[in-house]
């Protein structure tokens, strides 16, 4: 068996008896020619030659087999060698290295072939996940009516403001009603947004990417759609911006690292294929900080528009300065732990963290699978309400993402709420609180209030 190290089953059977008969043969001549060899000593019988050379023959090929094994031996060692550099533990020698490598085999890998056939598919798809896929649910019941949406209500009488800065701090739903009614059209909201964008962010640095080509592109689309009769509802048309964490083809998703300003990802992030069939259109993608955390980026730091001497706070830095300085009417961020909590309180903004699950993270950077969210940053409690309607639901790449069944905001009967404060509460305060509650669930309502003040009276005078 040494002659041939992986014999296959009929070639060792087939050598074993050839080499079995020869060296019958040759034990019996050799037998036969024992005494003439003791009467003279200098007769070396043909088959003793033919047997000697055999085992000289069989030794080297011994030898040769052992080499070649050994060689094998050495080579795999320093190619394991190699990998444990990578693991920081090349100081483990070849003898060692392929003991581990042994045991691995024979006892890791079946166990984690074991774990992976308990939680996973035939196809890859885990139908079990446990705890490598957060999963919310509470119970298996389906949710009913999922894809259902808001009934949005319709506002009467919005006329064209004079200034495009009265425009740029308008609410979606006002916006949604010029567009719908033809008095502007989307390439002309992406011209105004676009140019604050562009004017305002050497101040706040809080944009990254500016999406020229690709707004002006879906612009055209929605206004010759609309030229058709066809109208998506109150995104359509209206532009927005994304936090630089969230994949968009074609444009860069720097994570606001500069180690990945030039990474480029071909695929689309659900929630923008969510924005995009509402007709909602990309302007810019904004700051996050780096790899998801505070504001501080590759380009620089964001600054709170209420204060530029202060900062945004909070990675969803970008979005949150860029709503509150009305460079776009709402953007979309993101929050692990106060990333969309924070930037909106030091910024002054209206901005929603959903329950985790509410909207799908496809082609979102990951840094806590059981924590992240996105959610939406605007200037009224009924924009964000119109954005979460859009972006929620189910993602089928996303796993945690689910149905979350919501009652319609804007279906509420407002003479039945209440509204609770404590009794050292200052009236002052409470009082505009409670009827500004009110006044956002009835849209109509709030618009009569606001029709003699200016609507972009929400943000630092230099913005204006």
């Amino acid at each position: 068996m040494e002659l041939d190290g992986c014999p296959s089953p009929s070639t060792g059977l087939q050598r074993f008896c050839f080499f079995f008969v020869l060296f019958c043969f040759l034990f019996e001549a050799r037998s036969a020619c024992l005494s003439q060899t003791h009467e003279d000593p200098t007769f070396n019988p043909p088959f003793l030659t033919l047997h000697n050379r055999f085992l000289a023959e069989s030794n080297d090929m011994i030898m040769d087999s052992k080499n070649n094994r050994c060689s094998e031996k050495i080579n795999k060692g320093s190619q394991l060698r190699e990998a444990f550099k990578m693991l920081d533990a090349n100081f483990f020698d070849d003898t060692k290295v392929l003991d581990i490598a042994r045991e691995a085999k024979e006892l890791n890998l079946p166990i984690f072939a074991a774990n992976r056939e308990l939680v996973a598919s035939e196809n890859g798809g885990l139908h079990n996940p446990s705890c490598l896929i957060f999963n919310p649910e509470w119970t298996n019941e389906q949710v009913e009516n999922a894809s259902n949406r808001f009934s949005y209500p319709t506002l009467s009488g919005i006329q064209k403001p004079k200034t495009e800065e009265d425009i740029a701090f308008m609410s979606i739903l006002e916006l949604g009603e010029l567009i719908r009614t033809k008095q502007i059209t989307s390439l002309e909201l992406v011209q105004i947004f676009l140019q604050r964008l562009k004017r305002y962010n050497p101040v706040l640095e809080s944009v990254i990417t500016y999406t020229d080509e690709l707004a002006y592109k879906q612009a055209k689309e929605a206004d010759e759609l609309l030229a058709k009769g066809v109208y998506l509802g109150p995104l359509h048309g209206i532009p927005y911006g994304l936090k630089d964490i969230i994949v968009v083809p074609g444009y860069k998703t720097t994570w606001g690292s500069g180690s990945f300003k030039d990474q480029v990802h071909n695929i689309e992030a659900w929630v923008y294929k969510r924005l995009k069939s509402a007709g909602a259109v990309l302007v810019a993608k904004l700051v996050s900080g780096s790899l998801a955390y505070d504001d501080i980026w590759f380009g620089g730091r964001t600054r709170n528009p209420w204060n530029i001497e202060e900062f945004s706070t909070g990675s969803s830095a970008g979005p949150a300065a860029s709503t509150s300085a009305g460079m776009v009417p709402f953007a979309i961020g993101s929050e692990t732990a106060g990333s969309i909590t924070y930037p909106a309180a030091r910024c002054g903004v209206t901005a929603l963290r959903p329950t985790f699950g509410t909207v799908g993270r496809t082609g979102v950077m990951s840094i806590a699978e059981s924590l992240d969210k996105l959610g939406p940053f605007c200037r009224s409690a009924e924009d964000c309400t119109v954005v979460l309607d859009t972006i929620r639901g189910k993602d089928p790449d996303d796993p945690s993402s689910r149905y979350i069944p919501l009652d319609d905001p804007f279906s509420v009967d407002i003479k039945r709420l209440t509204v609770g404060y404590t009794d050292d509460a200052e009236m002052e305060v409470s009082a505009p609180i409670s009827l500004s509650y009110i006044t956002q669930l009835n849209p109509e309502v709030a618009y009569k209030k606001k029709e003699s003040k200016k609507t972009g009276n929400t943000c630092h005078k230099q913005f204006m």
